[in-house]
């Protein structure tokens, strides 16, 4: 009898190269990131690629938006229902460093590809896609606390999220520059106070 191969469904093969090419743009770059070491990476034939993905350029614009997680509506509160306003938003940050610290990887190859799609004619429309996609998943984390809290937001919840993404955004330039992720939790220990008055009003 021969070999019986368990062949992958299509989604999953997808999903395993834009991971694979997220590795590969983080340790060589955009330039290192060609097809072949894409599949190399991924170790599966060149076909597959072929099968699953147009061009590079597609699977680019997937690995872009892929790590825009964790997707809305399936972000958890990790924080106990009697915490205190600036003990969940403390919450909330520590865990998104955790979460950085857990897949550094990913956000140096999101400013790879950033860099990438501003020079791509066909994909400079992904970073404004990119950033509206942040605003939405964090305007959710923000009604979800302040849900779970019983408070009401005290700004427009698109402003609250810009302001929460200068500050992660902020977080991940500096731990991409240092790799010091304890640095980023006592900035976190000082930062969600002033966070919180601006989401809650408390003080």
């Amino acid at each position: 009898m021969g070999v019986r191969v368990t062949r992958k469904p299509a989604e999953e093969r997808r999903r395993d190269l834009v991971e694979a090419g997220l590795r590969v743009i983080a340790r060589e770059g955009m330039h290192g990131a060609t097809v072949r070491a894409i599949v190399a990476e991924a170790g599966v034939p060149l076909a597959t690629f072929h099968y699953v993905f147009d061009s590079r350029d597609q699977m680019i614009g997937e690995a872009y938006a892929y790590v825009v997680l964790p997707r809305v509506g399936d972000v958890p509160m990790p924080f106990p229902d009697d915490a205190s306003p600036v003990d969940a938003v403390r919450a909330v940050l520590h865990d998104w460093v955790d979460r950085f610290a857990e897949h550094p990887e990913y956000e140096l190859a999101v400013m790879e590809i950033m860099a990438y799609c501003t020079r791509t004619p066909t994909l400079a429309h992904l970073p404004g896609e990119v950033q509206a996609r942040y605003v939405e998943i964090v305007s959710t984390v923000i009604s979800a606390i302040c849900e779970q809290l019983d408070v009401e937001p005290q700004q427009p919840l698109e402003e609250l999220s810009q302001l929460v993404l200068h500050i992660t955004d902020g977080l991940t330039y500096c731990m991409l520059r240092t790799g010091d992720a304890a640095a980023s939790r006592r900035f976190v220990e000082a930062a969600a106070p002033m966070l919180t008055a601006a989401v809650m009003g408390e003080r």
